[in-house]
């Protein structure tokens, strides 16, 4: 039987490698990871323990039960969203229940409502972290008709997403068709 320093040493041990490892994830994504652009939408909340941020929403995060074969999603299920380049930013191309093989990058995600027809699936790049007094201004600064917020995000094989950054640029006009 050990005796109680080791017990306790291990017992640290297995606590410090536990927080690493969810730590050393992360930090493998985002350093492997393929980075891609989404468009968000702000909502601006203070957590009183880990402070400002700002809550993104993406196109994506909204699933049509029609767009998968098969029963309707139920809450807690995975799903995995196949995306592709469009421009600089990518869009949505399918959803499954299996990861796809053939997929630019993909998303894995985790349905948190659902009904008949429609679904709400979360990433786990919904937080954006700010200083404080920035969420409010970030927000602002998104819901302006002349600028739009981009998210900058880390993808990995395995559809683990981290967020890198959320920037504000200005709305590019879209090119008006010619009618000659």
């Amino acid at each position: 039987m050990l005796s109680f320093p080791r017990r306790f040493a291990l017992i640290v041990l297995l606590q410090l490698v536990l927080v690493l490892g969810m730590l050393g994830s992360k930090q493998l994504t985002l350093r492997t990871g393929q980075s891609v652009l989404l468009k968000v939408e702000p909502i601006d909340p203070v957590d009183f323990f880990r402070g400002e941020y700002v809550v993104l929403g993406y196109s994506i995060s909204e699933v049509q039960s029609s767009w998968l074969a098969g029963p309707p999603l139920q809450k807690g299920e995975t799903v995995y969203m196949a995306l592709a380049r469009s421009g600089r930013f990518v869009e949505r191309t399918e959803v499954s229940r299996t990861p796809p093989k053939d997929a630019f990058a993909f998303l894995k995600g985790t349905v948190i409502s659902a009904d008949k027809n429609h679904c709400r699936v979360e990433y786990g790049i919904e937080s954006w972290f700010v200083p404080r007094g920035k969420g409010p201004e970030l927000e602002r600064e998104g819901r302006r008709k002349d600028r739009q917020l981009i998210a900058e995000i880390a993808v990995d094989g395995s559809g683990h997403a981290v967020l890198r950054a959320v920037t504000v640029e200005p709305k590019r006009p879209i090119e008006a068709i010619s009618t000659r």
